[in-house]
């Protein structure tokens, strides 16, 4: 019996979203042709925790606009997303406040309608603003028990440094002192024409583009300006390595990385490369090492992640508190290795097949593709870095792998924080 084909993975170039600037500055990035009859509505609001003045004031805003909004309440808010099969999701970043709709475009135009009540007259009523810090400080509570999440706290404190605003880990008091008109303060400063971005991915039609311009595109609307441009935030890592105990935990968590720094576009690809290479797969380098040779744990990864217009190197793991040592022995272990000696071309090639692939089923659908281009966008780089970041995979070689790994890991002091018991 013959065996089947072996064919080389194939990816397109991307279309790039279609951008629209609507009469009060608005841009509209478009993208269709998805699953018939579905859309995705983002609604990105410059801004996010960058710009508060007071802890925790961007989550709750966003938060808050879901709990009344002119002459609704909250279940009436909730009972018509119910009524039309609708989903909203909100979060805060760094740099941005994001709202997220997903809808049947059938259901688009009375939905656009609730989003621009519920983020042009939102209330606060300080009733439901109490049930929500109620809430999230039980949240909060739990996941301060919880061992990654401890130590994901601790890594991006030490990765900005303490002189950072970014650095400071929210407290347990954070969530009573927050207040309406510290909300409020914060929604009349950020929510406005000026600062406000869309992108819209799915099966839309004229009338749902004109009802889009109609609520969002036409007239200035909010109190507020728009917010500056602001520069990259500085940063002073911490590399002293940090234990921190947490009673009754069973595992360790282990984070270690560190900011990347500036460098060429094209080093930040083959970076990002590199880290699935070591550590960014289940056949990975750390995978066999950590896991397989050695048991010390069940899972461990590397990844690049992006905070605001900067990228830090993340290595996670956990193991039982008695391998927490060792474990990270091998990770450095392993770094030293990329860096001394030469990578096959063989784990190259199948690093390479396992990206595209990964990439293949990421951009299945214009959803994914629109989650790619907004994250290209919070990250300030032009949408063309997404075909970018394609091409360079597709042609990077070993020797040029070898060479990112000997000028930004070699030598390379790393934060290094363990959080267990």
């Amino acid at each position: 019996m013959q065996s089947p084909r072996i064919l080389p993975v194939t990816i397109d170039h991307l279309a790039l979203p279609h951008e629209e600037i609507m009469p009060n500055g608005v841009r509209l990035y478009r993208m269709g042709g998805v699953r018939q009859g579905v859309v995705r509505l983002d609604i990105l609001f410059k801004g996010g925790y960058g710009v508060q003045d007071k802890p925790l004031q961007a989550m709750f805003v966003n938060r808050m606009l879901r709990e009344g909004a002119g002459a609704m309440s909250s279940d009436d808010i909730s009972a018509e997303l119910d009524y039309y099969g609708a989903w909203i999701d909100v979060y805060s970043s760094q740099e941005c406040n994001h709202m997220t709709l997903y809808t049947m475009s059938k259901h688009f135009l009375p939905l656009v309608a609730l989003l621009e009540k519920m983020i042009k007259q939102p209330l606060f009523p300080s009733s439901n603003l109490e049930v929500l810090k109620r809430n999230n400080k039980s949240h909060f509570l739990v996941n301060s028990n919880k061992v990654d999440v401890v130590s994901q706290r601790y890594f991006e404190n030490s990765l900005w440094g303490e002189s950072s605003q970014f650095a400071y880990m929210v407290q347990l008091e954070d969530y009573d002192a927050v207040t309406v008109d510290d909300l409020r303060r914060y929604y009349n400063r950020v929510y406005n024409n000026c600062n406000c971005t869309l992108f819209l991915a799915g099966d839309a039609d004229d009338g749902m583009l004109a009802a889009l311009a109609e609520k969002f595109g036409t007239g200035d609307w909010g109190s507020g300006g728009a917010l500056p441009e602001a520069p990259l935030p500085p940063y002073e890592t911490a590399y002293a390595p940090r234990r921190i105990a947490v009673d009754g935990a069973l595992q360790g968590a282990v984070k270690m990385g560190f900011m990347l720094p500036d460098m060429p576009v094209e080093d930040l690809y083959r970076f990002r490369f590199l880290s699935v290479l070591l550590g960014g797969y289940f056949g990975s380098r750390l995978m066999q090492n950590v896991r397989e040779d050695n048991g010390y744990t069940y899972h461990i990864d590397s990844v690049i992640d992006a905070f605001g217009k900067r990228y830090a190197f993340m290595i996670g793991s956990e193991a039982d508190n008695a391998y927490v040592t060792p474990l990270v022995q091998e990770v450095y272990n392993e770094i030293s290795r990329l860096c001394n000696e030469p990578i096959p071309a063989a784990e190259v090639e199948l690093v390479r097949n396992y990206i595209l692939g990964e990439l293949c089923r990421e951009y299945e659908d214009r959803f994914s593709k629109s989650e790619s281009f907004i994250n290209a966008w919070l990250s300030g780089v032009p949408f063309e870095s997404v075909n970018d970041y394609i091409r360079s995979v597709k042609r990077v070689t070993a020797d040029e792998l070898h060479d990112v790994a000997c000028r930004y890991l070699s030598g390379q002091p790393m934060i290094e924080i363990v959080a267990g018991s």
